[in-house]
């Protein structure tokens, strides 16, 4: 561990997690999901229980070939990629080849590597050196890939591995670079880049593959093919890089929002690994800590530093390139506004709580019905001590689980296990499976339902069997007069603490999915189902309910049998 800890890449994990990182004696907080994957990296180090290892053996065998292999340009050319490589390139390296199963020791625990990161960031050197690694160190005949937009820009990678053979006399006998592949005579290994429609990549065997500038793919195609032609490989790895780009309907949006939700415990990926700099206020775009947190180069590169503010003041004082700025230097994803999220993950999970009783608690319910091969959700909400507390619960059609969970990336499964999510019917939604579970409520809980509340879209069945059972059932009008002060309300009580939930991570992912979107005239706001690119149906459930909540009483010390004597 010694050696580990004397690691570039160790003591840059380190720094990021203990806000170590400093300019002119500044500290420079890093950002929150470079932090959350260093801090996961460290914990992963000590926990004698994990099913990975991280092979320091292969550390050290990667750290002694980077000192025979030099750049081949830029301003530190010739000199060897061991001297030159910073802390998160280190990190990087480190943690695609070192971390392992422990049951199967050759194998590789990450399959997925994305990183987001701006230009001039050293990332073309970067995959470049990786590809000539693992050239000189994967089983024989292994294949090696990179898919990009357009073939100029997949090509980009194998010219920047053969700058760096031809200025490394050490390796360069083993290799020989010719017009359509890169070939290493030592291990008969290959890479090639492919362009994105000229070739038939599903013939492909990719050992690895790179995606590059995956934001600027039309298409997923390049990288489900790459994927599909790994499904028998011990190792299978696809490494997804890209700036951001001026659309938020591309490949790596998703890439993205996959990882975050993956490093908000959300979603559970084991085989993920992710670096994505971007600022943590995107509406602060012309701060320093901005531009340090999306740029991790600037810190040991002063040209770039340089190069950056200077971008920086081009796009304040000339408005028409500030969309370039924010994509290329800060890596943030822009498009015509359709909203702006409602709730963030950090302030939503700051609201959980394991548990509640809800015994003689007055609620009211909360329904959201859909299509009849859609998500449907239940929500309680209920009022005491001046707070608000709820749970929610999901309805899937029961043979459409393994697909939504493919489509969605979200695991169903999981959730169903967790009772947080149930599968009823088949292909379509059994309305008849949640009558009963609206109607058991009271007996499994022990809470009295006061009112239903209830969009009318889909429900007017249930609703009337639910009325003619004696439950008390209150349309709630989707319009911005109603649900805007449902919307204020709930955004505030969780600003403010005053929202409590039952703990349930698919409520969370349904709350981060939410966009925010306002009327013509700016006054008022609502979340939208037609803009958020995801399942927000939870939350609309909840938001029903918040539509009278406040119109019933709380409940009397007396109605609980407590009394205070004074």
């Amino acid at each position: 561990m010694e050696y580990l800890r004397e690691h570039k890449a160790y003591k840059y994990a380190l720094d990021v997690v203990n806000d170590n990182i400093k300019h002119n004696e500044e500290i420079i907080p890093q950002a929150k999901y470079v932090k959350i994957q260093c801090k996961k990296f460290l914990e992963d180090l000590e926990d004698e229980n994990s099913k990975y290892f991280f092979d320091i053996n292969e550390l050290e065998k990667i750290t002694n070939l980077t000192k025979l292999i030099n750049l081949g340009d830029g301003l530190k050319a010739g000199t060897s990629s061991y001297e030159s490589l910073v802390g998160f390139q280190w990190f990087f390296i480190a943690n695609i080849f070192c971390w392992k199963h422990k049951n199967k020791r050759d194998k590789r625990r990450y399959e997925t590597l994305t990183l987001l990161i701006g230009r001039k960031s050293g990332k073309t050197f970067l995959v470049g050196l990786i590809f000539i690694l693992l050239m000189l160190i994967e089983p024989r005949y292994s294949e090696f890939y990179s898919v990009a937009p357009d073939r100029d820009l997949s090509s980009k990678i194998k010219e920047e591995m053969g700058k760096i053979i031809d200025s490394s006399p050490y390796i360069k006998k083993r290799f020989k670079n010719i017009n359509s592949e890169t070939k290493c005579l030592l291990t008969e290994s290959k890479f090639k880049a492919l362009a994105y429609s000229e070739n038939r990549m599903d013939a492909r065997k990719a050992n690895v593959f790179v995606a590059d500038e995956v934001g600027g793919l039309r298409k997923r195609y390049p990288i489900d093919a790459m994927r599909s032609s790994q499904i028998n490989m011990l190792n299978r790895t696809g490494i997804l890089i890209s700036t951001a780009y001026e659309s938020e309907i591309n490949p790596m949006v998703e890439e993205v929002e996959y990882a975050e939700r993956v490093l908000d415990g959300l979603i559970e990926d084991e085989a993920l690994f992710a670096l994505l700099y971007k600022p943590d206020n995107p509406k602060d775009w012309t701060s320093d800590l901005a531009l340090f947190q999306s740029n991790p180069l600037a810190f040991d590169l002063e040209d770039n530093l340089e190069f950056l503010i200077k971008q920086r003041k081009v796009a304040f004082d000339m408005p028409s390139t500030v969309g370039n700025y924010k994509t290329k230097h800060l890596n943030l994803f822009i498009a015509p506004s359709k909203g702006n999220s409602y709730i963030s993950v950090d302030d939503i999970k700051q609201c959980s709580i394991e548990s509640y009783d809800w015994n003689n608690k007055e609620v009211v319910l909360g329904l959201d019905l859909s299509m009849s091969g859609d998500n449907t959700a239940v929500s309680i909400l209920t009022k005491e001590k001046g707070e608000y507390i709820s749970q929610s619960w999901c309805f899937v059609p029961g043979d459409l689980v393994e697909e939504k969970s493919k489509v969605e990336k979200i695991d169903y499964r999981r959730f169903i296990n967790d009772n947080h999510c149930f599968a009823c019917g088949d292909r379509i939604i059994d309305y008849s499976f949640i009558e009963d579970f609206i109607l058991s409520l009271e007996d499994k809980l022990g809470c009295k339902i006061k009112a239903v509340c209830y969009d009318k879209y889909n429900a007017i069945s249930t609703v009337q069997k639910l009325s003619e059972l004696g439950l008390d059932c209150v349309e709630t009008p989707q319009s911005y007069f109603v649900l805007h002060p449902a919307t204020k309300l709930l955004k505030e009580s969780v600003l403010t603490n005053k929202f409590k939930f039952i703990n349930n991570d698919l409520f969370v992912l349904n709350v981060s999915n939410a966009i925010e979107v306002t009327n013509p005239s700016g006054s008022l706001s609502i979340i939208s189902k037609k803009s958020s690119k995801f399942k927000i149906d939870m939350l609309a459930s909840l938001i029903n309910c918040f539509t009278i909540i406040d119109d019933l009483p709380e409940p009397s010390v007396y109605d609980s049998g407590g009394i205070t004597w004074i």
